[in-house]
């Protein structure tokens, strides 16, 4: 058993190489767990509210948090303060993915939208709608051109990144 959090956990993400493990939680805090040593390297303290997921970056050294306090926050694994606070959605970020060349950041919202932002610049680039609820799951294909969404609504959502529209609602 892993100890440090205070409160439920509500996102996991493993690093590419399965050294480190990262945990959101209630608390307001993402954590930092060592695989090999089983115990907590750091405790990450930048949301306000719960932080309901995370994710690692492809290339590990980064990742990213969102939460209940509406924003998505980039992190590097040596510093405890966030990078880039991406603030835009109207409700709770709800889910957060990296885009597998790492530059980008797509976030899932419960005010029904998804927004890509360019991780360098913190800007927001691409806001995707038609969701009838809040988006609970979002994920790239391999190749990055082509970002599945997850609502509340039971609907998937597949949106070509170049051109912003909606390919198909399954």
């Amino acid at each position: 058993i892993l100890y440090g959090h205070s409160g439920p956990i509500y996102g996991l993400s493993f690093s590419p190489d399965n050294k480190f493990l990262l945990s959101s939680s209630e608390d307001s805090t993402v954590r930092l767990w060592s695989m090999k040593t089983k115990t907590n390297l750091v405790c990450y303290k930048g949301h306000n509210y719960p932080v309901w997921d995370v994710d690692f970056s492809p290339l590990g050294y980064y990742f990213a948090s969102a939460s209940h306090d509406g924003t998505a926050r980039i992190w590097s694994t040596d510093h405890i303060f966030p990078l880039r606070v991406l603030a835009g959605h109207l409700s709770d970020v709800d889910s957060v993915k990296f885009h597998p060349n790492c530059n980008y950041v797509a976030t899932g919202s419960s005010d029904k939208s998804v927004r890509l932002w360019d991780v360098q610049k913190g800007e927001c680039v691409r806001i995707f709608t038609g969701h009838y609820g809040a988006i609970y799951s979002l994920a790239f294909s391999p190749d990055g051109r082509v970002l599945a969404s997850g609502g509340g609504d039971g609907n998937i959502n597949l949106w070509d990144i170049g051109s912003g529209k909606k390919l198909k609602t399954f």
